[in-house]
């Protein structure tokens, strides 16, 4: 169902806000993880479920919002997420010890994992395809946010007032969305869809095994045999899940008939192998500068800001951009600027100056920006309105598991220990590879004014 220009704004004010919550909560912990640590006396080791937790559990979210959003529609399926994110947050901030957090935070995970897809769903089935670019290029923005100001709001509520403030901040702020949500939210349309129980149980077992496998990979165990196991585990569920949901096709918890549509399966590939350069960047940018160029952690983290400015500002012009210019132009333009960026990086990363490499901060932030908004605005517009929850689906699926994948083999390049001097700029490999085959691929995206024939040509008159 599409919605005029007020209703849109009306969902997006309270839709984005709650993503923005969900990403906020994927990053802020990291920086305050010694202090948990410290205060709850227990290891790095047992720490780290912390975070796997939320991973999971967002990961198992993502396939239940795609099919509850449907059966008990929009507002009661976001409330409820953000219930349980709120009562996450809540359990965290009263935990004793390391395991009670891992269960709140699993817990928050979940609601958490949910907001996300039902956001991207509800903006994209509510806006007309020749709108698609300037919404899809907003949202993103405002979703490049959480993952930038992530550690720099953890760093300081730790600074200010300790670890336990960061979920005093996330139940309030769940609240205020959960009101402001009860209030703005409509009853959407509710469908008789039962659940595919069997296709549910099979995509979250490989699901889960792939994002902890490939978790394990980026830790010093490597790709010992529990994470082949797991990795091979997962490979296999998937192969089961295709067999299972072709044999059901529309009544399939993930619709396989999604990667029918024109330019939808390519459009979803550049994003995977952008989520496995994009997410590594946040993690390992900060290193190089430190250990390769030998710069202070202020300066490491100050020159994340250029990739930021660039990202965030090029994210929406392009998006509108896409609205009216053939989309190909544009991501092929963008991977052409962050493979000149990388390849600049992989020559003379360690020589440069702070200047160059600012410089080559915001250009990468440039590049990159200019092909996630564009790429997501096509992979939706392909999308007729039946279709557009399993398209979100697949797409949070292989943007978790590209990032998952990115940052193991990025650690497997340095080697599992800090990004130093000894390992020099040969893990820059990793995104000129990426930026070249998203180029390439480029070509195959569908042009702006066939997408929104095939989509039109699609509704119901």
């Amino acid at each position: 169902m599409r919605h005029d220009h007020v209703s849109i704004s009306r969902l997006f004010a309270i839709l984005v806000p709650g993503g923005l919550l969900a990403l906020l909560s994927s990053t802020v912990t990291g920086v305050a993880l010694p202090h948990i640590l410290a205060d709850l006396g227990d290891d790095i080791a047992s720490g780290q479920w912390i975070t796997t937790a939320y991973l999971l559990a967002a990961g198992l979210a993502i396939p239940v919002a795609s099919w509850a959003g449907t059966r008990f529609g929009l507002r009661s399926t976001w409330l409820t997420a953000m219930l349980l994110f709120a009562l996450g947050a809540l359990a965290g901030l009263f935990a004793r010890d390391i395991w009670s957090l891992t269960a709140a935070r699993a817990l928050q995970g979940f609601g958490g994992g949910a907001l996300e897809p039902l956001m991207v769903t509800t903006l994209a089935a509510a806006t007309p395809p020749e709108r698609m670019g300037r919404t899809m290029g907003a949202m993103a923005v405002v979703m490049e946010i959480g993952p930038l100001l992530g550690p720099t709001l953890g760093g300081a509520a730790v600074d200010v007032a300790g670890w336990r403030s960061i979920y005093v901040g996330f139940a309030l702020a769940s609240a205020v969305m959960l009101t402001a949500g009860a209030f703005v939210l409509r009853r959407g349309e509710r469908h008789a869809a039962p659940l595919d129980g069997i296709g549910l149980a099979i995509v979250s077992m490989a699901l889960i095994a792939g994002l902890w496998g490939l978790a394990r990979a980026a830790t010093p165990a490597g790709f010992d045999m529990p994470t082949l196991a797991a990795l091979i585990f997962a490979g296999a569920a998937f192969l089961g899940f295709v067999q299972h949901s072709r044999r059901l096709g529309a009544r399939s918890i993930l619709n396989l008939e999604t990667f029918a549509r024109p330019g939808f399966t390519v459009g979803i590939a550049i994003m995977a192998l952008l989520g496995a350069t994009i997410f590594p960047l946040f993690f390992s940018l900060p290193q190089f500068y430190q250990g390769v160029c030998r710069l202070s952690p202020l300066a490491a983290g100050m020159l994340m800001i250029p990739y930021g400015v660039g990202t965030l500002a090029t994210m929406p012009l392009m998006g509108h951009l896409s609205d009216r210019v053939a989309t190909q132009r544009i991501v092929g333009s963008g991977a052409a600027l962050s493979l000149l960026a990388f390849t600049a990086l992989f020559l003379a990363g360690s020589t440069l100056s702070v200047a160059g490499l600012g410089v080559l901060s915001l250009v990468t932030g440039i590049g990159l920006g200019a092909i996630a908004s564009p790429t997501v605005s096509a992979v939706y517009r392909v999308l007729p309105p039946a279709l557009t929850a399993s398209g979100s689906t697949i797409l949070f699926i292989v943007l978790q598991l590209g990032g998952a994948f990115g940052v193991a083999l990025l650690v497997l390049l340095i080697g599992h220990g800090a990004w130093t001097a000894a390992v020099g700029t040969w893990p820059f490999l990793l995104p000129i590879a990426t930026a070249l085959v998203i180029a390439i691929m480029s070509v195959r995206l569908p042009s702006t004014n066939a997408m929104m024939l095939t989509v039109q040509d699609a509704r119901p008159s």
